[in-house]
């Protein structure tokens, strides 16, 4: 049994001495940085994730409507409706692009980079109305001639200058 007293008495010691509360103290608190430390980390690359896959999809739709407009080029032009399918991929992309907008804008804030609040996109009211069509040009009027004033006569166009020229070549 006195051993057991004495192996107690020794752990005891051990366990409760300065140094060892000191040294567990630190290892905790040191512990405890680095979790921290490592979380901003992990939270500033999932940020930069998020930019870099908005500069990507920004990339993509500019590449993707270059396209298009090369491809609409090609064809001629009409004029057709657009299509509901593309009416629906607008509206999602719109709905897509404001969520987005907001999350880039607070990792980028995170990390640092300057950045501008998403402003509001204005809903845009589509209103189909009928092709008004162009007005027709004005009819030629013709001159006033008032009573009290008789009009000269216009000069010879030059259409009519040449053609005499040839009447006159032929005759003789």
């Amino acid at each position: 049994m006195e051993k057991i007293k004495g192996q107690a008495g020794k752990v005891g010691e051990l366990i409760f001495a300065v140094d060892t509360v000191t040294t567990y103290k630190k290892t905790i608190t040191l512990t405890w940085a680095i979790l921290r430390e490592t979380g901003v980390l992990l939270w500033l690359v999932i940020c930069l994730g998020f930019v870099g896959a908005e500069w990507f999809w920004q990339k993509s739709i500019v590449l993707g409507q270059s396209a298009r407009t090369w491809y609409e080029g090609l064809k001629e032009p009409g004029d057709e409706e657009p299509k509901s399918a593309t009416e629906m991929g607008q509206s999602a992309l719109s709905a897509f692009s404001t969520g987005a907008d907001t999350l880039l804008y607070q990792a980028k804030k995170q990390l640092g980079i300057e950045a501008e609040p998403p402003a509001p996109k204005p809903k845009e009211a589509k209103v189909k109305a009928p092709p008004v069509p162009a007005p027709a040009p004005p009819k030629p009027t013709e001159p006033e001639v008032s009573s009290t004033t008789t009009a000269a006569p216009a000069p010879p166009s030059i259409d009519a200058l040449s053609s005499e020229a040839d009447d006159t070549a032929d005759d003789s």
